[in-house]
């Protein structure tokens, strides 16, 4: 999956002893690339479900293995350090054009030129899907709200619309901050307004827009703001020094056992009643993975634990980098027509998409992104 920048923010936190000069943060780009591993196993075809036993629960436990949260989370922590104006007035630092074309900039050339290459291979094969409405929808990053459409194309980027919506949302909802409307309120609002929508355009059974509850809360940036604003609240909190510096690494191992124990509370859950739309799932995964999210990076910024020096080496760094490139090309036809070419081996196919990503981001992606918005730099 996608995260909002490439690399952590250079600003200074309040705190101090904990990051370098400039305030870079290595570790946060590092688990960039754990979640895109984690988003990798989620989508690796695994085969048929092997019979009851410990085989039949390590599957279920690798495919309820999430980390788009770890990216939601991350985005909602950046954009709230690097734009938030500290005014009322629902301007991002910088203005709205520069703020706009930066978020533009980042995610979409890539993803445009990728599009297009997918949708030039599946018009060879004969795909049903090409369609000029269906490029259209994927190149406006408008099929995540269509339930008939989501899957399309480059299959897993349904979650750019996530983005683009918090991206658009966020000056708003640190000027409601402002203004004093909390922040734990601001998403059960956007809850309300989700619920709305599919109430009034659901009936309309247009092609899956807003088509049910389970979409809007799965597939939708109404239903995912938990974890975006989980990201600004740990952002504000960072940014005054008030995450402290404990002693000890308990928020970090923490944060990794309370998330691999709701990965396995939804491997269970799914086990049980393999239904992804089953109410616990949903809970599990909306409310049980962010708050684990929240803990884990809460012990990033503010311990010195061995797996944040892990993070912040060399080689998670350049894969932490090439991390949207990772999402874009792990799955869906371009890779999966490359894997018929590889061993049959989950390993070997990890390596190559992640050597083919690392390619990417240096040759096509960091280039555009200077191009397109000089300001940013790698």
């Amino acid at each position: 999956m996608p995260a909002a920048d490439f690399s952590a923010p250079a600003v200074t936190p309040a705190t101090s002893g904990m990051e370098p000069a400039r305030g870079y943060l290595p570790a946060l780009t590092g688990l960039r690339a754990v979640a895109a591993w984690l988003v990798f196993f989620n989508h690796y075809p695994l085969g048929p479900l092997p019979a009851p036993g410990l085989a039949r629960a390590f599957q279920y436990l690798v495919d309820e293995a999430h980390g788009l949260p770890l990216l939601l989370l991350l985005s909602g922590f950046l954009i709230a350090l690097r734009y938030d104006s500290g005014t009322a007035d629902f301007r991002p630092q910088k203005g709205w054009r520069r703020y706009l074309w930066g978020r533009l900039a980042r995610i979409y050339p890539l993803y445009a030129l990728l599009t297009l290459a997918t949708f030039a291979l599946l018009w060879h094969w004969g795909s049903p899907q090409v369609t000029p409405g269906i490029l259209a929808l994927n190149l406006t990053l408008l099929r995540g709200f269509f339930d008939e459409y989501k899957f399309t194309g480059i299959g897993q980027a349904w979650s750019l619309a996530l983005f683009e919506g918090f991206y658009l949302a966020a000056p708003f909802v640190l000027g409601l901050w402002r203004r004093g409307l909390p922040l734990w309120l601001q998403p059960l609002l956007l809850l309300g307004l989700g619920t709305g929508l599919v109430a009034g355009l659901a009936p309309l059974n247009w092609h899956g827009l807003f088509g049910s509850y389970p979409f809007m809360l799965s597939y939708t940036f109404f239903g995912h703001s938990l974890e975006f604003f989980v990201g600004i609240w740990l952002a504000r909190r960072y940014q005054s020094g008030r995450l402290g510096t404990p002693a000890g690494v308990w928020r970090t191992a923490g944060g990794i056992l309370l998330y691999l124990s709701v990965t396995a509370a939804l491997a269970v859950t799914q086990a049980q009643f393999h239904n992804p739309e089953h109410p616990l799932t949903l809970v599990l995964n909306l409310v049980g993975l962010p708050a684990a999210g929240g803990l884990l990076f809460a012990g990033l910024l503010s311990e010195n634990s061995g797996f944040r020096k892990l993070l912040s080496g060399g080689l998670f760094q350049k894969m932490g980098r090439s991390s949207y490139a990772f999402y874009l090309l792990h799955a869906g036809p371009l890779s999966f027509w490359v894997y018929d070419w590889l061993p049959g081996l989950w390993w070997v196919q990890l390596v190559a998409v992640q050597v083919v990503s690392y390619i990417i981001y240096r040759v096509i992606d960091l280039p555009a992104i200077r191009l397109f918005y000089p300001h940013k730099t790698a």
